[in-house]
């Protein structure tokens, strides 16, 4: 196993990669989510494609063993110091979850919870086994947490060195442009909520956070006695306000 260091941009690649495993998770009705703190750098040096290597076989067992609820992956700023910084990555689904005895084992070559788990899900556990060495190349390690039938978080440190790029001047000028806008947000996912409040409030946004369409409604005719809303973004159904969903 080697790696090939190249400068990338975190919050792009790894957008990339999640789009390429949310048609399983809509399939199974599980919302999928991905939190990146503020604190992590935009343009860093690593072998990225080994990163999602990991990522993805982290998510897709999350999906596997996920009958209900969301997988959330979180990307936070474990130390930097200099030139050099550690991410923690942390995958976090309400699946069926690991019992304490197998935890010990589970990142074992051919190891899973039990036989049944084999039969009804499939796979040999050689992918966990595979994810340690990679994450072990790059200079972490792997851990996880879990409870039987409340789910399970898989998390790992990559050591990565700050990149050289720098945002383009349009997407520069664009973020000036957003600043100050307010936004409704509706969404029934509290997680989804969360991530959506901050994400914007980094961007200089301000939003009215919402749990349902009704809610919605009665926020934004409220803006329009006070501050008008300028932008709606919304995963539920508004009778009559089709032509202002984004």
């Amino acid at each position: 196993l080697d790696l090939d260091p190249v400068d990338f941009d975190l919050r792009e690649r790894i957008g990339e990669t999640l789009s390429t495993l949310a048609a399983r998770a809509h399939d199974k009705g599980l919302e999928l989510a991905f939190d990146v703190s503020p604190e992590v750098p935009e343009s860093l040096v690593g072998d990225v494609h080994r990163i999602r290597q990991v990522l993805v076989n982290l998510l897709g067992n999350a999906i596997k063993f996920t009958e209900r609820g969301e997988i959330v992956l979180r990307i936070e700023l474990a130390s930097q110091e200099e030139q050099r910084v550690t991410l923690r990555f942390a995958v976090k689904d309400t699946g069926i979850g690991l019992p304490s005895e197998k935890i010990e084992t589970i990142f074992q070559p051919f190891e899973q919870a039990d036989v049944s788990t084999t039969r009804k899900y499939g796979g040999t556990g050689l992918g966990l086994a595979i994810c340690v060495r990679l994450v072990e190349l790059m200079g972490g390690e792997m851990k996880v947490e879990s409870q039987v039938g409340r789910g399970t978080t898989f998390s790992f440190t990559s050591a990565l060195q700050l990149g050289q790029r720098t945002p383009a001047k349009h997407v520069t000028g664009q973020r000036k442009q957003l600043r100050g806008l307010r936004v409704l947000v509706i969404d029934d996912n509290e997680t989804n909520r969360r991530i959506l409040a901050k994400m914007l409030e980094n961007w200089g946004m301000d939003s009215v956070v919402v749990d349902s369409a009704a809610k919605g409604l009665q926020a934004l005719q409220a803006s329009l006695e006070d501050n008008p809303i300028g932008l709606i973004l919304s995963d539920v159904n508004m009778p009559g306000m089709d032509g202002f969903m984004f």
